[in-house]
């Protein structure tokens, strides 16, 4: 396990589905580690039933599986550990591992998952009015309304694990998000929700830039995640300038 997380900790953002999983469910998972020629890499298997997205998204599937490889010799060698004649999901971020998995096994892509994170040197200033430690009651109706648990954030809240941005006018709350502790050192900007009648007017460009300079400002990094459904936000993010680093890309196996 220590090999394990020396080479996942090695980019820490980029391998932070595997670390927060391993961390997070250590009951649920298994991990495989492997060296050689091309250098290291690592096996991730988590049981489907312990994650709420993937119950929910893949409910016949039995586990999930995530590689992070110097090469593909080396995600070869994984492959022995994965159980053939059960239902997969891989979520795979390289295409050289995808081109491996797909000689084993077939392989139906579901979605992709994008990764943001503050580009270098963008100088950004918090509105440090905006920043809340806990929602308005507007705020609360606009998370509810996208489906976020009030209790799960309440939380984070509580334990100081997550902040909140809200931005309006004439004092009405109309596009909020949160901030939240993926795993130490490493924050999610997310929840992002604006009122129908809000729309386009910058609004939530302001809170996202402010979540992200507060996250920098208090030595965090920042993270924020799209999927490729969600038009707006990839949108938002690009115009933004916020960097790409990561695509997750999921595929189903039967």
């Amino acid at each position: 396990m220590n090999d394990v997380h020396a080479y996942l900790s090695r980019d820490r953002l980029k391998s932070i589905s595997l670390l927060k999983y391993l961390q997070s469910h250590p009951e649920h998972t298994e991990s495989f580690h492997v060296r050689g020629e091309e250098g290291e890499a690592v096996l991730v298997m988590l049981q489907v039933a312990a994650s709420a997205y993937d119950r929910s998204t893949y409910p016949g599937a039995r586990l999930v599986c995530f590689i992070a490889s110097d090469g593909p010799g080396l995600t070869r060698r994984l492959l022995g550990h994965v159980p053939r004649g059960a239902p997969l999901v891989f979520k795979l971020s390289r295409a050289a591992d995808h081109a491996v998995v797909a000689d084993y096994f077939a392989l139906t892509r579901t979605t992709c998952f994008h990764s943001f994170r503050l580009p270098s040197g963008c100088g950004w200033q918090a509105e440090r009015d905006l920043v809340r430690m806990a929602p308005s009651a507007a705020g609360w109706r606009l998370f509810e309304q996208r489906g976020y648990a009030a209790e799960w954030l309440r939380r984070l809240i509580d334990g100081g694990q997550a902040f909140v941005v809200e931005a309006g006018e004439a004092g009405e709350t109309l596009s909020v998000c949160f901030a939240f502790e993926n795993s130490p050192g490493i924050w999610e900007v997310g929840g992002l929700a604006t009122h129908p009648a809000a729309r386009r007017r910058g609004l939530a460009a302001r809170i996202v830039r402010t979540a992200f300079a507060e996250l920098d400002a208090r030595g965090y990094q920042g993270r924020y995640v799209v999927e490729e459904s969600n038009g707006p936000s990839l949108a938002l993010a690009r115009a933004l300038g916020l960097t790409e680093f990561l695509r997750l890309t999921h595929y189903l196996s039967a």
